[in-house]
């Protein structure tokens, strides 16, 4: 599944909003300052297939609140979705083609399973809610499937196709991994977390709110059925001490009463117990979807994880883990879970609580997952990842094919998406952040920058002989702060001497931003005094 380009009318700051993608890479980076709409793309691809998701064959189709034309790659078709407003019911309607051949809604949709991605999964690291409730209503359905009685983990064979990822799911990612140990798990969750092994697990479950009248010794795990009834079955094998209680409970600080709940806790003494369910559920994917399905089901409270980690006496609870390690957990482990052919992959800023060394290594991370054999470095040609990030050491190995600068348009401030004009491979991050993919004018502080400008500004004017005793005396001092700050003279060739020379004939190079017009003038003037110091450098070379 990959991404072709996307047209959106009129969707909060996307209005008029066209970009393209290269089809031919897995990752697609999303740079640009805040408030330019990067979030919102992200958004309006959850919308377009969350609709497309819900619409069936044979029913009234579902649409988002904007019209939309999308081009994609799947399952080596040609797609193309235009949704907009009928002109006789002016109403939305949906435009298919396929190959470039239109096709009818009931066809479209009739083959759904080969025309739309496998997954669609969604990370978003803010606090807001606004991505996660997009997925409710797909969400619903695949509860209301895997809870339904008599259904096993046969007849629930996949994810549901919109997938949105949050915190809880990082317990789920850690019990799987240590129910069927890999040893690439193990030496990530070893370099990357020092978790050398997994202790135990207490599951505290609640009485769900749909349950209403039973209690847990009316019904076992009050009445639950399908997929879940049929984990909590396997769970109670391998748990010790049963204890059911009602406890104390508030569901927010406001809440003064006080009320009381059924809570089960169940004990998983050893990582060799939690193996046992291997005997049941055949891959970490069986056993993610189990617990999956358990928590969207209103049953678990909490899941109290031990882990044994290196240099650390006594075992940790997962909670105790740092909000990196657990993002980090997070965001791969689902992604391992998940993969497939043919899934789109969002991750609106995964990166914000990893270490630097992290950020570096994190595309590789997530490359490695979609490596299609372990021993070459093809990558799987069927999965397109969007990244929406404000690090320079994450895009720090990226060609610009696979880069898309989020900005607005100075004439009539329409958010427009384009690709970078330079590879961020090979600038390295000063010259990523001073590049147009970040637009910073400096590196350093403000405060130091007009230090070192008002320096070479006055060197210029030294090297003219064009400086006062007062401009001399202030350029020995600044001169002097700046050698304890590391800049020293010395290392500057006399081309470059001669270009300050130059250059220091305009009083702005003094200042550490510019307006569009100074930077044209600016650069008229470098090109001028290049070409001078061009014109003397051949001149000298003729003398020798």
């Amino acid at each position: 599944m990959r991404i072709n380009s996307l047209y959106i009318e009129n969707f909060k700051n996307l209005k008029q909003f066209k970009i393209d993608l290269d089809d031919n890479e897995i990752n697609t980076v999303l740079l640009g300052q805040n408030a330019t709409g990067k979030s919102n793309f992200i958004e309006s691809l959850v919308l377009i297939f969350k609709y497309l998701d819900l619409s069936k064959a044979g029913s009234t189709p579902r649409f988002p609140e904007f019209e939309y034309e999308i081009k994609y790659k799947c399952r080596e078709h040609n797609i193309k979705i235009i949704c907009k407003e009928d002109e006789k019911t002016k109403k939305l309607a949906y435009e298919i083609y396929v190959d470039e051949k239109k096709q009818s809604y009931k066809s479209f949709f009739t083959n759904k399973e080969i025309y739309l991605p496998k997954y669609v999964f969604t990370y978003y690291s803010g606090i807001s809610n606004k991505l996660k409730d997009h997925f409710d209503e797909n969400q619903r359905n695949f509860y209301n499937k895997a809870k339904a009685k008599g259904v096993t983990k046969e007849d629930v064979e996949d994810f549901r196709r919109m997938f949105y990822v949050q915190l809880v799911h990082s317990y789920f990612v850690l019990l799987a991994f240590y129910t069927f140990e890999e040893e690439k798990t193990k030496i990530f969750l070893s370099e990357y977390l020092n978790i050398e092994n997994l202790e135990s697990v207490l599951f505290k479950f609640q009485k769900p709110e749909w349950q209403k009248k039973s209690n847990f010794q009316d019904e076992f795990m009050w009445g639950a059925e399908g997929l879940v009834r049929e984990f909590l079955e396997k769970l109670w094998e391998v748990s010790l001490a049963p204890i059911d209680v009602f406890e104390e409970y508030k569901e927010s600080f406001r809440d003064s009463s006080n009320k009381q709940k059924e809570f089960l806790y169940l004990f998983v003494s050893t990582k060799e117990k939690l193996q046992e369910l291997n005997k049941f559920y055949h891959t970490n994917t069986e056993l993610f979807k189990a617990l999956e399905s358990t928590y969207i089901s209103d049953l678990i409270d909490e899941v109290r994880v031990k882990v044994k980690k290196t240099n650390v006496n006594n075992e940790i609870t997962f909670k105790e883990l740092s909000e990196g390690e657990q993002q980090l957990l997070t965001v791969l482990g689902l992604l391992k879970f998940t993969k497939d052919k043919e899934t789109l992959v969002l991750l609106d800023e995964p990166d914000t609580h990893l270490n630097p060394l992290w950020k570096w290594h994190y595309l590789d991370l997530l490359n490695d997952i979609y490596r299609n054999d372990s021993t070459t470095e093809i990558l799987d040609e069927t999965t397109h990842i969007i990244i929406n990030t404000h690090d320079p050491l994450v895009i720090g190995g990226l060609k610009k094919e696979q880069v898309r600068i989020f900005r607005r348009n100075p004439e009539n401030g329409h958010v427009i998406a384009d690709p970078a004009e330079k590879d961020p491979k090979g600038m390295g991050v000063a010259g990523i952040l001073t590049s147009e993919l970040f637009g910073l004018p400096t590196i350093l502080d403000k405060e130091t920058q007009l230090l070192l400008n008002r320096k070479r500004f006055l060197q210029g004017k030294l090297m003219r002989n064009d400086i006062t005793n007062e401009e001399y005396e202030e350029y020995k001092i600044k001169k002097s702060q700046l050698e304890e700050y590391g800049f020293y003279e010395e290392v500057e060739d006399k081309w470059f001497q001669m270009y300050l020379a130059e250059m220091s004939k305009y009083e702005i190079i003094q200042q550490v931003e510019f307006t569009d017009e100074q930077k044209e003038m600016l650069e008229q003037a470098s090109k001028l005094a290049v070409e001078k110091i061009l014109k003397e450098m051949n001149q000298d070379n003729e003398t020798h």
